[in-house]
């Protein structure tokens, strides 16, 4: 354990694996943990943590423990379920990632995390809106949020170079139509309609605003 930089543990039948083994961990930069919560403080002592994703995290723990990671750049949560995560800050996160999370329906401020540079919002079925304002952001990605209808705090997103939505309900032709900062140079625009999706390609390419594949983050 004391040598390892990456770490990746699995679930199991019982989600019991005590993790208080990876007090020893000095070295470990990334972790991924399935399922397990089991003396999960201890997370946030690793010293040189810098990637923690949770997975099936369940709502009945709290994820408070993150706050004092003072190392940590990039988190993701995928799976499990909660309402919100307002338990949830960092003052170093830069990158946050939240997949398939369900029964999320509000983030709430997101000056929790001054730091955060990149956001990225999938598969969040009971999110109707989102409010930027508390941050500045270089990089957001929606996608199938079929009920994300607000998104407040976009016209504050002076820093933002990289801007995708897919599958919500927010106004894509208002999108399509705005005035985006001049750090703007992708714009990533998707409805139900291949013909729409063609044409606004073509229009926000013709503005400068190519769409980026590269892979997230």
């Amino acid at each position: 354990m004391a040598q390892l930089t990456s770490l990746t543990l699995g679930e199991n039948r019982k989600r019991n694996i005590d993790l208080a083994a990876l007090e020893g961990g000095r070295f470990l930069k990334q972790l991924f943990i399935q399922g397990h919560a089991k003396n999960i403080d201890v997370v946030a002592n690793l010293p040189s943590l810098q990637s923690l994703s949770l997975s099936a995290f369940a709502k009945t723990n709290r994820l408070d423990f993150i706050a004092p990671i003072a190392t940590l750049r990039e988190l993701m949560l995928i799976l499990g379920g909660r309402a919100d995560v307002d338990d949830l800050s960092s003052a170093s996160l830069e990158i946050l990632q939240i997949v398939r999370v369900r029964g999320l329906a509000s983030f709430g401020d997101l000056a929790r995390f001054p730091a955060l540079t990149a956001l990225r919002v999938e598969d969040q079925l009971q999110l109707t809106s989102l409010d930027l304002s508390g941050a500045q952001l270089e990089r957001l990605w929606l996608y199938n949020c079929k009920k994300l209808a607000v998104l407040r705090g976009l016209e504050l997103q002076s820093r933002l170079r990289e801007f995708c939505a897919s599958r919500v309900a927010l106004d894509l032709d208002a999108l399509r139509d705005r005035n985006w900062p001049p750090t703007m140079r992708s714009v990533s625009l998707y409805s139900g309609s291949k013909k729409w999706n063609d044409e606004v390609r073509t229009t926000l390419a013709a503005r400068g605003l190519a769409e980026d594949l590269k892979r997230w983050p």
